[in-house]
């Protein structure tokens, strides 16, 4: 059973999807939730955008809670920061303001407009700091790039 419950929201496919949120949409899958104000789950199991204008577009388990953030897929990844996005990959983390992860596994981006490209447990916890790649990379100040 798919529920549509927030004002102007829908559910058009999949099974037990829920889009609770003012606009909100959800176009198939299972068991996904587009509770936040105009927010989507596109496809995909499991998946929460919760955020104001938050998007996942398909993967599992996927979490877009900042306002205006995205998952674009991939599985058990979160754009929490505003702006926030994650492209795919495996736990993958965007919580700073405008930070990002294209992929990979476990990386991180905590810092204002901080960004990881990929390879695995990589930190970009300073702002407007960059990861390129590789494993156990962590920026150290502000601007900072880690090979």
């Amino acid at each position: 059973l798919s529920t549509a419950g927030g004002g102007s929201a829908s559910v058009s496919g999949g099974r037990n999807n829920e889009a609770t949120g003012y606009c909100a949409s959800v176009s198939g899958g299972e068991a996904n939730i587009a509770s936040g104000h105009a927010s989507s789950v596109s496809g995909g199991d499991f998946n929460d955008a919760s955020g104001r204008r938050a998007s996942v577009s398909g993967g599992g388990t996927n979490s877009a809670s900042g306002d205006l953030s995205s998952v674009s897929g991939g599985q058990s990844n979160d754009a929490s920061g505003p702006c926030a996005w994650v492209s795919g990959g495996y736990e993958n983390t965007a919580s700073g303001p405008r930070a990002s992860v294209s992929g990979g596994y476990t990386n991180i981006a905590s810092g204002l407009s901080a960004s990881v490209s990929g390879g695995e447990r990589n930190d970009a916890a300073h702002n407007f700091s960059t990861c390129s790649g590789g494993q156990d990379n962590d920026t150290t100040s502000d601007y900072d790039h880690t090979p």
